[in-house]
């Protein structure tokens, strides 16, 4: 059994290395890769399949963990070449239910296997497996993954549940915090930031936490989240609202996403956001 791992970032590279923990062949294309990617995925005992083509010959299940907005194009490009027999190929990007749905008729028009999924939680870890829903007529085919790294759970109903319970997850997650940065550009443009902190401290802790603590941390993540709130805004959209929300969360994870690298506390976030506004 032979996982083609699309995406070497963060997920999909530990992802990768308990699947190798656990027995499995693991490959993926290097090139284009970054150094840091590379060097990883290497030491993780990913092997190199050195093209897309030989790729696609190779892997009995393809997994693509992708930022959410190349998903489509990534479909595309490794369904175009033949496939193993049998080939099952998983998205389990932060994908809306209709762009999963073209994804379904991309593979449908070219005979190659597909399940919806979705990735809930960090990376796995030592001490923690996240969960992996799962959602199609095959899912049950990659139960057998649970318990190498994640945990999979088989949703019963339409093909496209594991995209939905991403989309309705992340909106409140994720969305939630670009809420709070939303809330201090605003104070701040408006010289309440410091009242707007001490008063989060002495009536809301929860959300002074995640002010403090969470939001400092989203800086490295916001450039994959940009387009996870579009694909939330298209799910609203779709279910009846307007999607406004997470529209105006993918603009603030804009202004984030254009920070130094340099570590930085909400404070420092706020104010170098603001004064590029300005």
């Amino acid at each position: 059994m032979i996982i083609g791992l699309i995406g070497l970032g963060e997920m999909g590279s530990e992802i990768g290395r308990f699947f190798v923990k656990n027995g499995l062949d693991v490959i993926s294309v290097f090139n284009d890769r970054s150094k840091v990617s590379i060097n990883r995925a290497i030491e993780y005992g990913v092997k190199d399949a050195l093209s897309v083509e030989n790729f696609s010959k190779e892997s009995d299940i393809v997994i693509s963990i992708i930022p959410p907005d190349k998903a489509l194009e990534t479909a595309e490009l490794y369904s175009n070449y033949p496939i193993k027999e049998n080939q099952i190929y998983c998205d389990m990007n932060a994908i809306s239910t209709m762009t999963a749905k073209k994804i379904k008729e991309i593979l449908d028009f070219r005979k190659v296997n597909y399940v919806d999924g979705s990735i809930m939680g960090g990376p796995p870890n030592q001490n923690y497996s996240p969960r992996v829903y799962l959602s199609g007529k095959l899912a049950e085919k990659l139960h057998f993954l649970s318990g190498k790294g994640i945990e999979i759970i088989i949703l019963d109903g339409s093909d496209f549940q594991a995209s939905a319970m991403k989309m309705v997850y992340a909106s409140i997650t994720k969305g939630s915090k670009a809420l709070v940065a939303g809330a201090f550009i605003v104070a701040k443009k408006n010289n309440v930031y410091q009242e707007l902190i001490e008063e989060l401290e002495y009536s809301e802790e929860f959300f002074h936490d995640v002010a403090l603590k969470q939001v400092p941390g989203i800086k490295h993540k916001a450039y994959r989240w940009i387009g996870e709130m579009n694909e939330i805004s298209l799910t609203y959209k779709d279910s009846g609202l307007t999607g406004g929300f997470h529209s105006e969360s993918e603009k603030i994870y804009e202004l984030i996403k254009d920070l130094p690298p340099e570590k930085l506390s909400l404070k420092e976030m706020i104010e170098k956001i603001t004064g590029k506004m300005e």
